[in-house]
């Protein structure tokens, strides 16, 4: 088969993408001043999704149940159009990949302890977009350093920050969020392409955008082409092919769908925009929060384990729809971001730190038990005070003077053994209360 598509038009899309970040106790306000507004679901999609979504994935993420998370959105373009671009070196010319973009919607998530996920809508700057300025589009707006042309910024990543979340930093060697972000933001793309001839065209196509690959490279025997081998794995374990029109592709930092009249009305938009996006932005949550836990493993005392309880308890769902298709999409998106491993990797690392807490613990208590030991044979403490006494004599020293001084040994001795039972647990209290 021939790539026949690469000119092809695209009739409708959507292009998203998501990233982490951390907030503090002002920034909801400070969201709000800044045109901001708490998302509010209409009567209509509450009760769809009543009889969509079981109950506890439906009250954080499709309703309007008080105790959700805060879920923030700002409608209408930031600012002026964004032009992305990037220098692409050859033999034969230097040249910049330029795309003009548009943000339509920002998404703020703000879940517990100052974690949150952003979410961008994007529209290119032209009404019809063919594949080839898809492609490029949603290779550079995923990346955090592409160039920015004209304005204040120089980075992509620095005009998010500034003017999606309002200044607060995602990037640098003091940003925690920075340390599991990686270097990429999550991409979520459907595209409604009317000139697809057949199955066989969607799937070439969709692994060419699913993988930003070259337009082409699935069909073919190029040279830089894809490797049968690796299209054969992408289509039997990543691959979502339910129905003739469409098909999905679930991938670490991608999530594509490919079609022929699937975007056409209102209510497959809204399906796309809101409820297949929220299974992925859940999905995300689940791994960027398994990220943060393992990158927490070292600090995971007792006290970090029953957050990480608590967290699995409230958000950790092995099923979240009563419909086949999107609990489908749910499993397929699921293993692509190696929830289960990351899952099982932490349990692990759990597990270690359990036990070394329990040998730490084992060991203050034989402490405690040898101290109790040195102290039940003294019979009593008047021998002490009478030995005390006679030293204060046979020293010949001021009464007031030598008893202020024992006294301050008998302390310090005191607090140097405490500390040397206690001592790791007191420097972890300081730690976590700094």
């Amino acid at each position: 088969m021939k790539a026949d598509y690469i000119n092809y038009a695209i009739e409708n899309y959507i292009l998203k993408i998501s990233g982490v970040f951390n907030y503090n106790k002002s920034f909801k306000a400070t969201a709000i001043q800044n045109n901001y507004e708490e998302l509010k679901f209409s009567e209509s999609n509450v009760n769809f999704c009543k009889d969509f979504f079981y109950p506890n994935l439906r009250k954080e993420f499709f309703s309007n149940h008080e105790d959700r998370h805060p879920i923030l959105i700002r409608k209408g373009a930031e600012n002026a159009p964004v032009n992305l671009f990037q220098y692409v070196f050859n033999s034969k010319t230097d040249k910049a990949k330029s795309i003009n973009i548009n943000i339509i919607e920002s998404r703020l998530d703000l879940f517990d302890n100052g974690f949150g996920l952003f979410t961008l809508s994007l529209r290119l700057d032209k009404d019809c977009v063919d594949l080839a300025r898809f492609s490029d589009a949603a290779f550079l707006a995923r990346n955090f350093d592409t160039l920015i042309e004209f304005g204040p910024y120089s980075k992509w990543y620095e005009y998010i920050e500034q003017e999606v979340l309002l200044g607060l930093s995602t990037r640098g060697n003091t940003i925690k969020v920075d340390e599991y972000s990686g270097s990429k933001y999550k991409l979520y793309m459907i595209l409604d392409v009317p000139q697809l001839a057949d199955k066989d065209q969607i799937k070439a196509l969709l692994l060419d955008i699913g993988t930003l690959a070259r337009l082409g490279s699935a069909v073919g025997n190029a040279f830089d082409g894809m490797d049968d081998n690796y299209i054969k794995k992408l289509i039997k374990n990543n691959s979502i092919a339910v129905f003739n029109n469409w098909q999905g592709l679930a991938l670490l930092d991608t999530y594509t769908v490919v079609g022929k009249s699937i975007l056409n009305t209102d209510w497959q938009k809204v399906t796309y925009n809101s409820i297949y996006y929220g299974i992925y932005c859940y999905s995300l949550f689940l791994k960027y929060s398994l990220f943060k836990f393992n990158f927490e493993i070292a600090d995971l005392d007792e006290d970090r384990r029953e957050d990480f309880q608590d967290f699995l308890a409230r958000y950790y769902f092995n099923y979240v729809s009563y419909n086949f298709l999107p609990t489908e999409i749910y499993n397929k998106i699921r293993v692509a971001l190696d929830i289960e491993k990351e899952l099982d990797l932490l349990n692990e690392k759990i597990s270690a730190v359990g036990q070394r807490i329990q040998e730490d613990q084992q060991d203050r208590t034989n402490k405690i038990l040898g101290i109790v030991t040195v102290l039940s044979s003294v019979s009593s403490a008047q021998p002490v005070f009478d030995y005390l006494v006679i030293g204060q004599q046979w020293l010949g020293w001021n009464v007031a003077l030598y008893w202020t001084i024992a006294i301050t040994l008998t302390l310090v001795v005191v607090t140097g053994i405490g500390f040397y039972i206690f001592g790791k647990t007191i420097i972890k209290w300081f730690k976590n209360r700094k």
